[in-house]
């Protein structure tokens, strides 16, 4: 599980240099990470809160404080694994994916409410996490709680010219991928895996992601969980 201790600026530092010396010249700095939020918190009053939408591992790993989270749908974006990763969860030879919003559809996640005090420290935390490579564009997008209410919640979603990025790849490519990528931070299915769960945890039925599981499942050879599997293997896991 990523720790927001991991996550202050210096030791993100250490992973763009890192990365720039093994020639992934594309990890933005630590002064482009800081002019993107000040240009995403140009809409922002200072003194009032911000809420976050969180459709992949921000469910079950935010590493940030929050005031309050609740269940909640976008429309107009879907989740998708569209873009590559080949440190983390892959390597170059067996990249992996990972989660951003595409356009068209609908998503539903979390929505997490920074409270005012808290919304300098924690988006800070969060841009060093998601705009580690500059693959996500920061984006205000509308929101529906499922108590109800709406609000303007920013998120991440694909820049669509990032050299990571690859849309419409066939879902047979992309599930061989997931069942098979590994990294420093883990298994590439793993990350599904967990966002399957805390998704059916939360009453989210995707049907993108349960036809990824099966497809794992099946290139592994391993059966397909089902919900109470799935919460009984990741309890053992605790």
């Amino acid at each position: 599980m990523l720790k927001r201790e991991e996550l202050t600026s210096e030791r993100i530092d250490q992973i763009v240099a890192d990365a720039r010396a093994a020639g992934y010249h594309f990890f933005l700095s630590s002064e482009q990470r800081e002019a993107s939020l000040k240009e995403a918190l140009l809409r922002h009053q200072p003194g009032d809160e911000v809420w976050v939408f969180a459709y992949g591992s921000l469910m079950w790993n935010p590493a940030i404080e929050f005031a309050e989270s609740i269940p909640c749908k976008v429309e107009g974006w879907r989740r998708s694994f569209c873009f590559w990763v080949p440190l983390g969860r892959g390597t170059p030879e067996m990249p992996g994916l990972m989660l951003a919003l595409e356009g068209g559809g609908a998503c539903e996640g979390i929505a997490y409410r920074l409270a005012p005090h808290q919304v300098q420290s924690e988006l800070a935390i969060l841009w060093n996490r998601e705009m580690l490579a500059g693959v996500y564009q920061p984006r205000w997008v509308t929101t529906k709680l499922r108590d109800g209410r709406s609000v303007t919640a920013i998120t991440f979603v694909v820049d669509p010219q990032h050299c990571q990025y690859c849309g419409d790849l066939p879902i047979e490519k992309a599930a061989h991928h997931i069942a098979f990528a590994e990294g420093r931070r883990g298994a590439c299915r793993d990350y599904l895996f967990n966002t399957a769960e805390h998704a059916r945890s939360l009453g989210i039925h995707d049907p993108y992601i349960e036809d990824l599981m099966a497809r794992v499942a099946a290139l592994r050879g391993e059966p397909v969980l089902d919900e109470v599997q799935v919460n009984g293997a990741l309890a053992g896991q605790a």
